[in-house]
């Protein structure tokens, strides 16, 4: 497959052959500067590196919390409220089908409800009133009820690299790659009137704790890759993300190993992601 890259974009594969393979499979990183930026902006880095299975892993969430006794009866006195309504949308029906919606729920019924479960649990608490009504073997109903209360939260991924580099040359690009992933995780200073401070340039007193202001870390869109020339994709894919983290292990074999100009041999590299998005139904019917 051959990649098709944006001027100005920093591209940076390892190992050096692996979207030439016949049976590679590769994940790819793209950064952008911005929080919102586009496809189309300008990217920053085009980083290429082997799928690990730890990788193509799918959640879906639902936040659900329980409750009981008067919160399930109001629960259901709602549900009858919103279901009378939502047959007025979908019939468009008049104004007098939805007061009808209110006027079925019998809020007598309700009133009634709420003194039996308050008697309840007076009952619950007591011994000698249970006895009194059936004896000990008398189990007070506790009307448990589930509330949804959304979905739950961002999906994160979480991805594993080791990396031995077979020369100097790749051992310099594995760096280039943790440098790259490091840089566009961290924010940077920013003067909105003395104009952004670098690590190379700027006010030297405008860094630090003298910095007011940050300049937002970049999004990555993440996309995997299969064999010489095959197609993008997976079963499910990822929303634009952020990055939350960047692990370098320089000493993945337990113990450190070097080239002698103090390069790196042997490396294990972590990132974490964690996608932008809620993911909804809609986007799990358009693949995510």
């Amino acid at each position: 497959m051959t990649t098709v890259t944006k001027p100005g974009t920093e591209n940076l594969t390892y190992p050096d052959n692996l979207q030439n393979g016949d049976e590679s499979h590769w994940v790819m990183f793209v950064s952008y500067p911005q929080l919102f930026a586009e496809k189309t902006s300008n990217s920053e880095y085009n980083i290429v590196l082997p799928m690990g299975a730890q990788a193509l892993i799918s959640t879906s969430e639902a936040v659900y919390a329980e409750q009981e006794g008067l919160g399930t009866i109001l629960t259901e006195a709602s549900n009858k409220v919103a279901t009378g309504i939502n047959e007025y949308f979908k019939s468009g029906g008049t104004y007098a089908d939805i007061i009808g919606a209110f006027k079925e729920v019998n809020y007598g019924d309700m009133a009634t409800a709420a003194v039996e479960h308050t008697a309840m649990s007076t009952i619950k608490k007591s011994d000698l009133l249970k006895r009194g009504l059936g004896g000990t073997n008398l189990a007070i109903n506790p009307k448990m009820s589930l509330l949804y209360q959304g979905p739950g939260k961002f999906r994160k991924f979480v991805f594993e690299f080791p990396m031995i580099a077979k020369n100097k040359t790749e051992s310099e690009t594995i760096q280039a790659i943790i440098t790259a992933f490091r840089a566009s995780t961290l924010p940077g200073y920013a003067d909105p009137i003395m104009g952004e401070a670098t690590a190379t340039g700027g006010d030297v007193r405008k860094k630090g704790a003298g910095s007011n202001f940050y300049t937002f870390p970049s999004t990555w869109d993440i996309e995997f890759g299969h064999a010489k020339g095959g197609a993008k994709g997976t079963p499910f894919k990822i929303a634009r993300s952020v990055c939350n983290s960047v692990i370098a292990n320089y000493a993945a074999a337990g113990v450190p190993f070097f080239f002698q100009d103090g390069k790196p041999y042997e490396i294990k590299l972590t990132v974490s992601f964690t996608e932008t998005l809620i993911i909804t139904k809609e986007l799990v019917k358009q693949g995510y």
